[in-house]
């Protein structure tokens, strides 16, 4: 049974531990967006604002981090606009043979090196991972989880 905490289209802050929240949002079960947009306060204003903002990324992050009250859920929004609503592609990389695949809707299929450009790694993101990558984005500095899950070049 779904919950208010697990609904597609909710809009949750994330507490950067900083005095700054960013938002994210439940765009199907197993993804969500966080949205290129931090602030001070939580207010109806900023929630305007970043359901107005630009995505920063999209991937997959434990479910426990909204249904735990970690991230607190400010506000909800169905349906979904389409670019929304629609899954991302994400690579896979074989840790032995170095070969690829794309991930796409519950679907694997191989792949060369080439077809995984600008991909993702398919991942589910801890919280803390989450938090530390959005500290990075909005400072403007690389992160150390993004780095470590791009792709490897076997020889």
């Amino acid at each position: 049974m779904r919950t208010q905490r697990d609904k597609i289209g909710a809009l949750f802050a994330i507490d950067l531990g900083n005095g700054q929240f960013a938002f994210g949002r439940r765009v199907s079960k197993a993804e969500s967006v966080f949205y290129d947009y931090v602030t001070n306060e939580i207010s109806p204003n900023t929630i305007k604002k970043a359901y107005e903002s630009k995505i920063a990324f999209r991937t997959s992050a434990y479910k426990y981090a909204i249904t735990s009250g970690r991230w607190e859920i400010v506000d909800s929004k169905e349906p979904l606009p389409p670019d929304l609503a629609k899954p991302k592609k994400y690579f896979i990389q074989d840790s032995i043979t170095g070969s690829f695949s794309i991930y796409f809707d519950g679907d694997i299929s191989p792949c060369t090196a080439s077809d995984i450009e600008g991909l993702e790694c398919c991942a589910v993101w801890e919280p803390e991972h989450i938090e530390d990558r959005l500290r990075d984005h909005f400072a403007g500095r690389p992160n150390i989880w993004v780095e470590s899950l791009k792709p490897k070049i076997f020889n």
